[in-house]
C-alpha cells in the first residue's frame, strides 16, 4: 500500500511537523495535488512507513531526524542550485 506524508519545519519547533499523511487512494491524492502545485515530492518508502503511524501535528520521531535532515538538506541545496 503507498503512504505519503507531508512535512513543515517551522522555525519555532524543534523537529520537522507532520502536516498530512495518507495510505492508499488518499495518499496517491496527496501526491496528484503536490505536482498540481509543484511541490517537491522525495520518495522514501520505509520513511513514509513510519511517520504514517504518526499524529498529524507532532514532530517527527527522533530515530527519523538524520533521514529527514538528510531530505530537507537535499531539498534546501536543490532550491539554493535552482534545480526545483
Amino acid at each position: 500500500m503507498k503512504n505519503a506524508v507531508a512535512l513543515s519545519y517551522p522555525e519555532d519547533v524543534p523537529a520537522p511537523v507532520i502536516v498530512a499523511r495518507g495510505r492508499g487512494e488518499l495518499a496517491s491524492r496527496m501526491l496528484q495535488i503536490a505536482e498540481e502545485c509543484g511541490i517537491t515530492v522525495v520518495r522514501d518508502p520505509v520513511l513514509a512507513d513510519i511517520l504514517t503511524e504518526e499524529e498529524i501535528g507532532t514532530c517527527v520521531p527522533v530515530e527519523t531526524w538524520q533521514a529527514v535532515a538528510t531530505i530537507f538538506a537535499f531539498l534546501e541545496k536543490g532550491l539554493h542550485d535552482g534545480l526545483f
